[in-house]
C-alpha cells in the first residue's frame, strides 16, 4: 500500500465521521443537571464534571514532606477535560477535549512547584468555541450539526497522552495528528506533519521512547497500519505502511523490543458516529482471539501474529527479546470490554457501573513456532509503567495503579500503587486510603542512577474529601512507606489518562 492510499483512507474515514453529525443529537441540559445532582451523593465523581474554556494556573502549590534538591523538571499529564458546552454533555469519558497539565519542579534548597493546565487548541476546539456549541460527534456521542470536516483532525481532541520530545510537547489522540505545544507556556503550535504528504495520518497516543531518544509509534485506520520512527531531533526516519490482521479493530498501545514492534489487537471495534447510549458504538467479537501482531522495526512486512484467549487490552507494560529468540511481553488484560463499552459512559452520567477488573498478564511469544503461553497474576490493576530507560529491554519491575480486597476504598476505582517483581511474582503495595482516587504514576530515574529501583515514583491523586488534586513523590525502593513529598493544588483537575516527565 502506498502512503497516498493510506491518507485517502484516513480522510474518507474523517468524511464518514463528519456525515454522522447529521444524526439526531442527544438531549441537552437535563443530563448536566442529573450529573451535578449525582456528585452530591458520590463526590469522587466531581472530576468528571470537567472544565470550561479557561486555563488553569497555580504558581505555588502547597508543599509538604521533603522534596529532593535534585528533583527538577516538567511532569505532563493529558486527559479529557471539557465535557459540556451550551447545555450539551458528552456521553463517554473518552470524548472530552484534551487538556495538558504541566507541573514544573524547581528543585534546589527552596523547592517550588507550579501548575499550568491548557486545553489543546485543536481545529475542533476553535470551531466550537466560536460557535458556542458542540459541532462534531465524539467518542460514543452523536452531535447534530452540518459543520464541514476536512479529515480526521477536524474532530481530533488530542486528549490521551503528552510527551516532551525534541523541544516540543506532543499531545496525542488515537486517530489523527499529534498536536505540538510549547513547553514554556503550553501554547498550541498546531498539528504535526512529519513529512510533506503525510498530513493527518494517525499518530497514536502511546509512542515509546527508547534509551537513545528515538520515538516509535503506530497508527491505524480501517485495515491500514502505519509504523512511525522519529529520531531524537524530532525528524522522521521512516513511516512504513502495511495492513492490520484485524481490520477496524481498536489498537491502543504497543511495546517495542530492540528489533520488533509488538501490537495487541483486542477483538473490539469502535463505530464513530454511533452513540454509546444506543449500544451500537462498539462491537465486541467474543469468539475472536486477542491477536498480538509482532513486526520487525526495519521491515513491518516481516511479521507474525499470535492468538491468545479473547480479552480486552488497553495498555502494555514492556517487551524484550529473550536469549532463545522468544519475546516476553507484559500487559494488562480484562476478560471483557465492560469498561470501555459501558462504564466509561455511565461515569459521565453519574452512575459508576461495573469496573470489570483487569490484571497483569505475562506472555511469552515463540517467534519460531508461533506458540504462546500466558500467565495471569492475581491482581486488579491498570496504567502499567516501567523504568523509562528500560523500554524494549529486560525489565524486572512493573508499576501500576491498583485496588485490592480488604481495603475500605470503593472497589470501582484505584486507591493504591503496586510494584510487581516480574521475576518472582511478589508485589509491594501502598494504599492511599478510601478518600483518595489514584491516577497513573510513572518512574523517574534519579540523576546518575542506573538501577530500576533507583527512581522516584511520581503521580497524581484526587482527594475526595477536600476536592483537590495532589502530586505525589515516592521512593521506588520504599514504596510501602508512601509519599516522601506532596504538592497540593487549591483545586481539583479532571481525571487524566497518561503523561511523562522531562528532567531539567
Amino acid at each position: 500500500m502506498q502512503r497516498r492510499d493510506f491518507l485517502i483512507a484516513s480522510l474518507r474515514a474523517g468524511a464518514a465521521f463528519g456525515a454522522a453529525n447529521a444524526w439526531p443529537a442527544f438531549a441537552l441540559s437535563p443530563e448536566g443537571r442529573a450529573f451535578d445532582a449525582a456528585i452530591a451523593a458520590q463526590p469522587w465523581l466531581k472530576p468528571f464534571k470537567g472544565v470550561t474554556d479557561q486555563d488553569l494556573r497555580c504558581d505555588a502549590l502547597t508543599l509538604s514532606g521533603r522534596w529532593p534538591a535534585d528533583f527538577r523538571g516538567r511532569f505532563y499529564r493529558n486527559g479529557p477535560a471539557l465535557y459540556e458546552r451550551d447545555g450539551q454533555r458528552y456521553h463517554h469519558w473518552f470524548a472530552g477535549d484534551g487538556m495538558v497539565q504541566q507541573f514544573s519542579f524547581g528543585g534546589g534548597a527552596r523547592p517550588a512547584v507550579r501548575h499550568l493546565g491548557r486545553l489543546v487548541r485543536t481545529p475542533k476546539l476553535a470551531a466550537e468555541q466560536q460557535a458556542g456549541k458542540f459541532l462534531y460527534s465524539a467518542y460514543g456521542t452523536k452531535i447534530e450539526s452540518d459543520a464541514p470536516t476536512q479529515g480526521t483532525d477536524s474532530f481530533n481532541v488530542a486528549n490521551t497522552n503528552a510527551i516532551e520530545h525534541a523541544g516540543r510537547v506532543l499531545a496525542m489522540w488515537e486517530g489523527g495528528s499529534a498536536f505540538a505545544m510549547r513547553p514554556d507556556d503550553l501554547a498550541t503550535l498546531g498539528p504535526v506533519t512529519w513529512q510533506e504528504g503525510l498530513a493527518q495520518m494517525p499518530f497514536s497516543a502511546h509512542p515509546k521512547l527508547d534509551a537513545h531518544g528515538h520515538l516509535w509509534n503506530f497508527g491505524s485506520a480501517g485495515r491500514n497500519l502505519v509504523v512511525w520512527h522519529i529520531d531524537p531531533a524530532g525528524r522522521l526516519v521512516d513511516a512504513q505502511i502495511g495492513e492490520t490482521p484485524y481490520p477496524g479493530g481498536m489498537a491502543h498501545d504497543a511495546a517495542i523490543t530492540e528489533r520488533y514492534i509488538v501490537l495487541p489487537l483486542p477483538p473490539i471495534k469502535l463505530h464513530f458516529g454511533e452513540d454509546a447510549a444506543s449500544g451500537q458504538a462498539f462491537t465486541y467479537e467474543a469468539n475472536e482471539p486477542l491477536r498480538i501482531l509482532v513486526m520487525r522495526k526495519d521491515d513491518i512486512a516481516q511479521r507474525r501474529v499470535f492468538e491468545l484467549p479473547s480479552q480486552m487490552v488497553f495498555h502494555v507494560g514492556n517487551a524484550h527479546e529473550r536469549a532463545d529468540g522468544s519475546i516476553a511481553l507484559s500487559f494488562v488484560g480484562s476478560p471483557t470490554p465492560e469498561f470501555v463499552m459501558n462504564t466509561a459512559s455511565s461515569l459521565l452520567a453519574g452512575h459508576p457501573g461495573s469496573f470489570g477488573g483487569s490484571s497483569t498478564q505475562l506472555a511469552v511469544l515463540d517467534m519460531r513456532s508461533g506458540r504462546v503461553r500466558v500467565e495471569s497474576m492475581n491482581d486488579i490493576v491498570e496504567f502499567p509503567r516501567v523504568h523509562p530507560l528500560r523500554n524494549g529491554l529486560d525489565t524486572r519491575w512493573l508499576l501500576t495503579a491498583a485496588t485490592w480486597a480488604g481495603s475500605a476504598a470503593k472497589p470501582l476505582w484505584f486507591h493504591g500503587l503496586q510494584l510487581r517483581d516480574l521475576r518472582t511474582g511478589r508485589a509491594q503495595r501502598y494504599d492511599y486510603g478510601p478518600q483518595t482516587v489514584v491516577e497513573e504514576h510513572i518512574l523517574v530515574p534519579k540523576p546518575g542512577a542506573q538501577g530500576e529501583l533507583d527512581a522516584w515514583l511520581l503521580g497524581t491523586t484526587y482527594d475526595v474529601k477536600r476536592g483537590v488534586t495532589r502530586v505525589n513523590l515516592l521512593d521506588a525502593r520504599h514504596l510501602a512507606d508512601g509519599p516522601i513529598a506532596q504538592a497540593t493544588l487549591p483545586y481539583g483537575l479532571p481525571y487524566g489518562f497518561h503523561g511523562n516527565f522531562t528532567a531539567a
